[in-house]
């Protein structure tokens, strides 16, 4: 069972220089909390964070090696150019990034915030970061751990070929802070 610290779970959204938008999006999820634990999936209020809807997914670490997409907002969709929403983002990943990947999710299923930032070139020749935020959520009744995810992306007229998201796999920033005591 991990013990989650409140505190450090401030300080890491406060401390990891979050661009406006995830920074919105950590605060109301810091907000969710209850008796020391992160929020449910279901604590996380869609009404709540509008904005930030097109650029937010679910993740599920099942346990098995698999990171099921449970839900993904129309942003990420046009620029991965699918929904994985009931996709495996591991099968789908290039082999090639697929251990970066699933070290982060797991740091972050564990007990971690986690900001990450990539450049990407648009098909206009523009070099634009890309920020994204992964925030755990409480264990689910089955045991199973979630995490919300949120990039703050938006589409600029289908600004990104597939070329350009294989290439963009490739992170410039990656940072967590853990968010859990150690035991007693």
């Amino acid at each position: 069972m991990l013990h989650y610290d409140e505190r450090a779970a401030a300080r890491a959204v406060e401390s990891l220089g979050f661009g406006k938008s995830n920074l919105e999006l950590a605060r109301y999820w810091l907000s969710r909390w209850k008796n020391g634990a992160p929020p449910l999936r279901a604590d996380i209020r869609p009404r709540d964070v509008k904005r930030q809807l097109p650029g937010i997914a679910i993740l599920e670490l099942p346990g098995d090696g698999s990171v099921m997409c449970r839900l993904a907002g129309s942003a990420l969709a046009m620029g991965l150019g699918i929904d994985p929403t009931g996709m495996d983002l591991i099968a789908i990943t290039p082999p090639e990034f697929r251990e970066v990947r699933i070290s982060r999710y797991r740091r972050v299923a564990g007990g971690a915030v986690s900001r990450c930032v990539k450049p990407h070139q648009t098909r206009f020749g523009a070099t634009i970061m890309i920020e994204d935020i992964q925030l755990p959520l409480g264990i689910s009744e089955d045991g199973s751990r979630q995490i919300l995810y949120h990039a703050d992306w938006r589409p600029q007229t289908l600004d990104r070929t597939v070329a350009e998201i294989v290439d963009g796999m490739n992170t410039a920033i990656d940072e967590s802070c853990s968010i859990v005591r150690a035991a007693a």
